[in-house]
């Protein structure tokens, strides 16, 4: 079962803007309309006709997302699909993406209709700075208790989890890492992969994890390791495929949306289990697009929305939706003890001292 609570996500400074057009030739067949009901897909109302009409007149939507550019772009395409509406996306690693949200916010030029972010933290000061907006998923959606929040103003969309992955062109199927603790093995030092503490709720919770789980010498030990240090999971995921280094902590879905681009890299499920962080979803309050938004929202709580999420490698919120894979990985489910979420009031409570003993374990100055 999942056991303890959540964070934040990874920094580094990427962006990536990318308007989506149109859908791949391998997605999924096109949504139930039925006249005078509006979107159904799966037998699930997604939009009546009214939001759905206007969602369509206006025909596109701005979300910011502190989530990876690839598992983003295959779930944009996957609404896309769905609905006819298009998305734009503007991706930073959520601390640059919180800056940008407060600048923006305090000038009034919020660019943003859709907001997605992670870290307890994090996504409070940006709900503190009034830029969300109470809306109401519909209630036939069987949401788990805490997956909406302050009324709605925004909503627990999924959990990502941190684990390790391995280049598997680097190292021999006999050699490779099984465990948290199969990553201090002598071969691998000055071989490994970490991203710094700073970089956001993902890594908040992933050093929430191995202080609570694996203990304080852990991180010594694997600082002994001479590991490469990285300002976002996603430069370590680069690295990682390109073979700079042989073994890293990466999210799930980060690993995935590499592997599907050719990344030789193969995903661990540890045995001590793994680090689950959630990434939270609302409307802000100035939405341009407020119908497209809405919509986007809707199919993202919707069943056709978790189960997409869940197909790439993140865990839904919602208990009705399949156990997530990674492609053709079964990924252990959700009650199985693999998972380790810790809720925003112990998350908040550990975070700063957290960051600062990692910071001193890992002489990082950064």
């Amino acid at each position: 079962m999942i056991t303890k609570k959540c964070a934040a996500a990874g920094l580094g400074l990427i962006m990536a803007t990318a308007l989506l057009a149109g859908c791949s030739a391998d997605a999924p067949a096109g949504p139930a309309v039925e006249e005078g009901e509006g979107l159904v897909i799966d037998g699930e109302l997604i939009a009546d006709a009214d939001l759905f009409a206007a969602a369509q007149e206006e025909g596109s939507f701005v979300f910011y997302t502190g989530a990876s550019e690839q598992s983003e772009t295959v779930l944009a395409e996957r609404f896309t699909k769905d609905t006819g509406v298009q998305v734009e996306i503007v991706r930073l690693a959520p601390n640059r993406l919180t800056e940008r949200i407060l600048s923006e916010q305090g000038a009034g030029q919020l660019g943003a209709d859709v907001i997605r972010i992670s870290g307890e933290d994090l996504t409070l000061a940006v709900a503190d700075s009034g830029a969300f907006t109470p809306y109401d998923v519909p209630e036939e959606y069987v949401l788990p208790e805490g997956t909406k929040i302050d009324g709605g103003a925004y909503y627990r969309s999924f959990d990502r989890v941190y684990t390790v992955v391995y280049n598997n062109q680097l190292v021999d199927e006999a050699d490779a890492p099984e465990s948290w603790e199969d990553m201090l093995d002598d071969k691998f030092a000055g071989k490994l992969g970490i991203t710094q503490v700073a970089a956001g709720g993902s890594t908040a919770a992933l050093t929430r994890f191995q202080l609570d789980e694996l203990g304080e010498d852990y991180l010594r030990d694997f600082a002994a390791m001479n590991p490469r240090i990285f300002d976002s999971a996603g430069a370590l995921s680069d690295a990682l495929a390109r073979g700079e280094i042989s073994v890293g902590s990466l999210p799930i879905a980060t690993a995935y949306g590499a592997k599907v681009e050719g990344a030789p890299l193969t995903i661990v499920t540890p045995e001590e289990g793994a680090a689950a962080f959630s990434y939270y979803l609302g409307v802000t309050e100035n939405a341009a697009n407020t119908a497209a938004a809405q919509l986007f929202v809707n199919w993202s709580m919707s069943r056709a929305g978790q189960t997409a999420s869940g197909e790439g490698g993140d865990y839904p919120v919602r208990e009705d939706i399949p156990a997530p894979r990674a492609g053709d990985q079964e990924l252990p489910a959700v009650d199985s003890g693999f998972l380790f979420r810790y809720d925003a009031e112990e998350t908040l409570a550990h975070v700063e001292e957290d960051a600062a003993l990692w910071r001193e374990i890992f002489g990082y100055t950064g």
